[in-house]
């Protein structure tokens, strides 16, 4: 990086210079004095001492944390209590101001000063010389360097025996930081000999994070040169050069850029070779999956969509994509893809256990690039103490196009629950499609045959609702459109979730029972210093009797509670509870959810939860009663493992249900001794 700071623009005359000279021998006078009596005492830059709190002081513009991270000095967490108490050297602690000092010029910071005091916290060690506990200030330089200087090293390691741990003095360590005014930039110069055909000035500028009227930060200034070749090579410029340099003017704390651009020739896409899949899959469907054409204009983001597309295919196991030597006549790019085919069967197998489900089982078996077209069959089963089922699933993959998926399951399931037992034999066909924009879609049709059994919830007078017990048809459509832009789907600490799903029953399909089913739920992960993660959802679903059906069967409602639902309530436990707390059904026509989560580490794969769930299930569709929501609180445990993290969390009811409607048996068995509930689970709630 090209940095040039200036501090003075007018020329000293003779006089000046004389006097100048003067004043900074007085001051090289003082600071031999000063240094001859304040470090005289420092026996050695190498004492130990152990840090219990380190602090700032006048720290605004930045980021503490963030600083702390560029220091050698650093304590554990507050939550870190086991931990023990860091030593440092005195000499570390001296290299820590010009790393202060670095780091704030990093963020456009030139003339930050920073100094330290130690506060003695056990008087009866030897302590470090007085002075050493004084201030100690890291000036500006009048004369900075053209490059950023490399952080100090730390300390090497002291020879001479080390003193006993419990010898150590102890310390709290201020750092009392004056930042200063920031440098702004003023103006940004794009220099390009060349008639730009696909990209202009204007175009750049938008582009950039640097902004006249912002601060001026290295760090941006050098991702701002990366932005600029990544544009022009997503615009047919993949061998541009980009040359960048940057002038601080410390009289009025400004800076200007300038970026110096050698386009090159405009390149097109060549040949696209593609070798390694003869004896696998066909060239189409390998031709299908990448973005890349001949004759098209060179794009690099092509590239790297090309080859994640590969890999999702889920039937290579290598893909690699590589630019082949120029071809300057043609102004052309020849494009070589080399993969490597993984194995075609693969078997699974897993043991689980949760408070929701109970110990379950689950298996499965995969054939890949069943026809050639890197389609891939399933077959897969599972057991547990509510769910059995057995599913086969056909996968077509970038059908019709890349951003196209074709998925078709067929299978059997047996639902075992405390209100009833449901067989069900479906057979479903789902669309999916990517959108721009991080958006995704789908639409589906379902077809299943339900045979309700062993119903033993109970009306008004005492009776099972018959409907409840009879066969039924559902022959539906289904429509799903979803904006994702978290980090990681087993374990966000990023991003938001939403998404809108809405499944139509009609007898025009020729279904048996008619309604509509929509849903929406929202999430969001929104990270915090000390690495804490605030997470948030709220869903809402509910379904309406349509055309000539004027019941819903209770295997169609809604349930509450559970690990994934309202903590401190067991497994659909929660049921339909008024305002007067009574609670008058086990499941409704509308279901509603609220969670806020606080996420913090504790050590290493190990972290811990504080959470706030609320909930409501109401008997009228598309209607929630807000003064019948019930609260629950607690705290949890989770690890992090490759599968997800092991969900342990104590949930406890805030406003329970006092009474029943009636005496029906599975009202009252919603009547919770205990306010509180143990929940054991993989993943997190959402």
């Amino acid at each position: 990086m090209n940095l040039n700071i200036f501090l003075c623009h007018q020329k000293p005359t003779f006089y000046q210079f004389v006097n100048i000279a003067g004043v900074l021998l007085l001051l090289l006078l003082v600071s031999v004095l000063k240094a001859g009596t304040s470090f005289a005492n420092v026996d050695d830059d190498r004492v130990l001492v152990k840090v219990r709190r380190l602090d700032f002081e006048g720290v605004e513009a930045v980021s503490k944390n963030d600083l702390t991270e560029s220091l050698a000095c650093k304590v554990p967490s507050f939550w870190e209590f086991w931990e023990p108490l860091p030593e440092i050297r005195i000499l570390d602690l001296k290299q820590d101001l010009l790393r202060i000092k670095q780091y704030y010029q990093a963020q456009g910071y030139y003339q930050a000063t920073a100094e330290y005091e130690l506060t003695l916290l056990n008087p009866q060690t030897d302590p470090v010389k007085p002075t050493d506990t004084g201030k100690i200030s890291e000036q500006s330089p009048k004369s900075p360097p053209k490059h950023q200087p490399k952080p100090p090293p730390k300390s090497p390691p002291d020879k001479r025996k080390a003193p006993e741990s419990n010898q150590i003095p102890k310390y709290d360590i201020l750092f009392k930081i004056n930042e200063g005014l920031p440098v702004i930039l003023r103006d940004i110069s794009i220099n390009c000999q060349c008639e730009m055909e696909t990209v202009s000035s204007n175009l750049i500028r938008e582009t950039l994070e640097l902004k006249p009227g912002k601060i001026f930060e290295t760090k941006i200034y050098d991702q701002s040169k990366l932005l600029i070749r990544k544009l022009l090579g997503n615009r047919g410029y993949p061998f541009a050069g980009v040359q960048g340099s940057a002038t601080v003017d410390l009289n009025d704390n400004s800076a200007n850029v300038t970026f110096d651009i050698d386009l090159g020739k405009l390149y097109r896409f060549g040949d696209i070779r593609i070798s390694g899949h003869e004896d696998y899959v066909r060239e189409e469907v390998v031709r299908r999956a990448i973005t890349v054409k001949g004759g098209e204009r060179f794009s690099r983001k092509r590239i790297d969509e090309s080859r994640r597309n590969l890999f999702d295919l889920n039937i290579f196991k290598t893909a690699v994509i590589k630019m082949g030597d120029p071809e300057t006549e043609k102004d052309t790019v020849p494009i070589d893809i080399q993969v490597k085919s993984r194995k075609q069967r693969s078997v699974k197998f897993g043991v689980g256990y949760g408070t929701d489900d109970g110990l379950r089982i689950q298996a499965g078996w995969s054939y890949r690039n069943l026809t050639g077209r890197a389609d891939r069959l399933t077959l897969r089963a599972r057991r547990s103490d509510i769910v059995e089922n057995i599913y086969a699933e056909y996968l077509l993959p970038y059908f019709l196009s890349a951003q196209n998926n074709l998925i078709s399951t067929a299978g059997y399931e047996k639902e075992e629950k405390d209100y009833y037992t449901l067989q069900r034999t479906s057979v479903e066909v789902d669309f999916y499609r990517k959108l721009e924009g991080n958006w995704f879609s789908s639409i589906g049709y379902n077809l299943e045959n339900n045979r309700p059994e062993n119903v033993n919830v109970e009306d008004a007078e005492g009776e099972v609702d018959p409907r409840d017990t009879e066969s039924f048809l559902v022959s539906s459509v289904k429509f799903g459109i979803e904006h994702s832009t978290v980090d990681d789907v087993l374990n966000s600490r990023k991003g938001t979730v939403v998404s809108l799903s809405i499944e139509n029953a009609s007898g025009y399909l020729g279904s048996e029972i008619n309604y509509i089913r929509p849903g929406v739920e929202a999430k969001v992960y929104f990270p915090m210093p000390w690495g804490i993660v605030l997470a948030g959802r709220m869903d809402f679903r509910t379904i309406r009797e349509s055309g000539d059906t004027d019941y819903i069967p209770i295997s169609k409602q809604f349930f509450l509670g559970g690990s994934k639902s309202v903590r401190g309530y067991g497994f659909e436990k929660l049921g339909v509870i008024d305002k007067k707390d009574v609670i008058e059904d086990v499941s409704g026509l509308s279901s509603f959810i609220s969670s806020i989560e606080l996420r913090f580490p504790v050590y290493d794969n190990l972290g811990g939860v504080v959470f706030l769930d609320t909930g409501a299930l109401d008997q009228d569709s598309f209607r929630v009663d807000l003064n019948s929501l019930r609260y629950t609180c607690g705290l949890g445990v989770r690890y992090k493992t490759i599968i997800g993290p092991i969900q342990f969390d104590f949930g406890y009811q805030l406003n329970p249900a006092k009474s029943t409607a009636t005496d029906d048996a599975s009202l009252t068995g919603l009547l919770n001794k205990d306010r509180w509930y143990l929940h054991f689970n993989v993943g997190q709630t959402f």
